[in-house]
């Protein structure tokens, strides 16, 4: 349970982190990923984690992605979700490979994720396993 915890705080950091180099638009500061835990029928001590993406205004109203954002919101919060994903989860993966992660995206969050990519290599260029 505390290790789901701290693995989930750091993934929303770093999809905060993300999204706000990225996402160019006025309507939506950040995104998060919530979880939902329910203890299973079974046993009372195994939880099962519901997963939803969130996204936070700018006067910190929470809404749930699904049906409120535009298909250039989701690509981005797609690619960003898994940038976060191989960020907490892959720290010696030496490999980033996108397919087509511009679809949908206007020309300001295109230049928003190419310089959170750049950030990236920047930030790992040195490292043996990048």
């Amino acid at each position: 349970m505390n290790y789901h915890h701290e693995k989930m705080k750091e993934i929303n950091r770093t999809l905060s982190d993300f999204w706000k180099i990225t996402y160019k638009g006025t309507d939506i500061e950040t995104i998060m990923i919530k979880t939902d835990a329910e203890k299973t029928e079974m046993n009372q001590r195994l939880r099962s984690y519901n997963y939803r993406i969130v996204l936070k205004t700018y006067d910190d109203c929470e809404l749930d992605m699904k049906g409120r954002c535009s298909a250039g919101q989701k690509v981005l919060s797609s690619i960003i979700i898994r940038l976060s994903l191989a960020e907490t989860f892959c720290a010696n993966c030496g490999i980033l490979a996108l397919d087509e992660p511009t679809t949908n995206l206007d020309t300001e969050n295109i230049e928003g994720l190419a310089s959170a990519l750049l950030d990236i290599i920047e930030a790992r260029k040195n490292s043996q396993s990048f």
